[in-house]
């Protein structure tokens, strides 16, 4: 299965006319490379089911798939749900759902767990779909989503630090946090690696 490229995702915009939405704060993974370290970095393999939030045109979808992940993608926009389901249209490991990730019903969504959640997330809704996964997904055991830096800095914050807020503590009143940054990266590869906030460690005790 080919994952996405930077020419392949012009060509599958291209073909229906589309553009990334401010609006909804869309941005596309288009480096095969990165969306398989970003896989890697999640620490999921064949058989984990995993939740992907924002899955636009597919391109962690894919990567997922190639590790053998069962995938649940959601996605907002149905211009880019049409082009998804083309995509893994003969993949029966790849479940595609059109909705709100700020507002489906994840109970009926996910079900019995355990998942996994990696997502490359809109800028716009990253806190409060990060601050809904824990507060209201129990079945959601660790998760590692792809931020703004600003935003995973304010996730992960630690008391008496510049970043630290409301979002701080609530993250931290459910789960350790951390920014993943591989070792040995090029700058450019650094400064997309640090937009990398990885949760994990969820307490069950606390949520509901």
């Amino acid at each position: 299965m080919a994952l996405l490229t930077p020419a392949s995702v012009r060509a599958l915009l291209g073909e229906d006319g589309l553009r990334p939405s401010r609006r909804r704060g869309q941005h596309f993974l288009a480096d095969p490379n990165t969306a398989r370290r970003i896989v890697r970095l999640a620490g999921v393999g064949p058989g984990d089911r995993v939740l992907e939030i924002g899955a636009g045109l597919g391109s962690l979808t894919l990567a997922l798939r190639e590790r053998e992940c069962s995938v649940l993608a959601v996605e907002i926009d149905p211009r880019l749900v049409s082009i998804l389901e083309r995509e893994v249209a003969n993949d029966p490991d790849v479940r595609v759902v059109t909705g709100d990730a700020l507002t489906i019903d994840l109970d009926a969504l996910l079900g019995a767990g355990p998942w996994r959640c990696v997502s490359n997330l809109p800028y716009n809704v990253a806190t409060p779909v990060v601050i809904r996964l824990l507060e209201e997904a129990p079945t959601v055991t660790s998760g590692l989503v792809m931020v703004q830096r600003e935003v995973a800095e304010r996730l992960v914050a630690a008391p008496g630090t510049p970043a630290y807020g409301a979002p701080s503590v609530r993250v931290a009143y459910y789960a350790e946090a951390k920014i993943v940054v591989p070792p040995r990266l090029e700058p450019k590869e650094r400064e997309l690696f640090e937009q990398l906030a990885s949760v994990s460690s969820f307490d069950p005790r606390r949520r509901r």
